[in-house]
């Protein structure tokens, strides 16, 4: 237990410091989430569409994107140093090597948020009387499984040519499934109408169904991507 948190403590100390004297990451995905919720601000502005509708799914694509941007930088630092070969050689097992780069895509994301999620509360003239602790959980939620699913796909694209374009498809394709409820409980929350959740977001029924299917998502995204790492990243080796 020691060694497992040790190790995850390492890793993640090492990438936040990285990140933060190098400014690389961060800048862009901020810079990234703004532009999208202003180009979608500026296009949507008189359509015929709930402001609550649109502010949940700018913000889910805003998130998506970043963590995408995210996990394509998580791995670029050992393969550029040629740091991974010799990090597989420490007496550590994989799947910590995961969770310490899992965590360290939350907390990016979770940087992130605290600076986008005002700004498309402001541009789409969201309530202030949203339930922030539903609000932050969903949002979490929604942290976990995109960032489990990028970081085990960012080790899986590096090294391949036209890397950037193929993790975006593998990422939105495996996340297809969780999007539907977490777009529901983010207009619910945002104080959607019951005409704004019907049709498929409809088949969700309710916030806490929602969170439910979520958490269930993460569990398995989690769970699969540890053990299918060792796998991939074996093939660094190689």
């Amino acid at each position: 237990m020691s060694s497992f948190a040790n190790t995850i403590k390492a890793i993640l100390i090492k990438d936040l410091v990285s990140e933060l004297r190098a400014k690389q990451t961060l800048p862009a995905m901020i810079m990234l989430g703004v532009l999208i919720a202003w180009i979608f601000r500026i296009t949507t502005e008189g359509a015929a569409v709930e402001i609550s509708v649109t502010g949940a799914a700018v913000l889910l694509v805003s998130l998506v994107f970043s963590a995408i941007l995210a996990s394509e930088k998580i791995f670029a630092i050992e393969q550029q140093n040629d740091c991974m070969g010799s990090l597989l050689l420490a007496p550590i097992d994989a799947g910590d090597i995961y969770i310490g780069k899992l965590l360290v895509n939350i907390t990016l994301l979770c940087i992130f948020e605290i600076v986008t999620v005002p700004v498309v509360l402001v541009l789409f003239k969201i309530s202030a009387g949203v339930n922030w602790l539903g609000f932050v959980s969903i949002l979490m939620l929604v942290n976990i499984g995109v960032s489990a699913i990028g970081t085990l796909l960012g080790c899986a694209v590096q090294g391949t040519k036209a890397a950037g374009s193929l993790l975006s498809i593998l990422v939105m394709a495996a996340l297809c499934p969780m999007m539907i409820p977490a777009v529901f409980a983010l207009i619910l929350l945002f104080g959607a109408t019951e005409a704004g959740t019907s049709g498929t977001l409809g088949m969700v029924g309710n916030l806490r169904a929602a969170a439910g299917f979520l958490a269930a998502c993460d569990a398995i995204f989690v769970t699969v991507s540890w053990l299918l790492f060792g796998f991939v990243v074996g093939e660094w080796e190689k």
